[in-house]
């Protein structure tokens, strides 16, 4: 698990083309789109893009990031996305998301987390 925050209170902001990025394997070249990390262990996705389409990289990336032990939540997840998740078990759930959103917004997570 990476240590990316040094106020845990506070999201960090991490986009493809980054060295945060890269080193959770959220790279430019296979990926555009951006996310937070919250308290070091919850991963919010806000916006993904995957640069080589039907090549599973989206579910390895998930996967990997899940193994390190991330709380990963996705959010406002398209059509596609939601299949993806619900292979992988996940739930739709709301959340305040402030100040990116207002009021409450659809969050896809893990149904064993709370």
């Amino acid at each position: 698990m990476l240590h990316l925050n040094t106020d845990p209170t506070i999201p960090k902001r991490i986009e493809t083309g980054t060295s945060d990025g890269d080193d959770l394997g959220f790279t430019e070249e296979l990926f555009s789109g951006w996310l937070e990390v919250f308290n070091d262990t919850r991963l919010y996705l806000h916006y993904i893009i995957s640069r080589c389409k039907n090549e599973g990289n989206t579910q390895k990336l998930i996967r990997r990031w899940r193994s390190e032990g991330y709380d990963v939540r996705i959010v406002k997840p398209s059509v596609i996305m939601r299949h993806i998740l619900g292979e992988f078990g996940y739930v739709a759930s709301y959340e305040n998301l402030s100040p990116h959103y207002d009021g409450e917004v659809e969050v896809w997570r893990s149904p064993l987390v709370r």
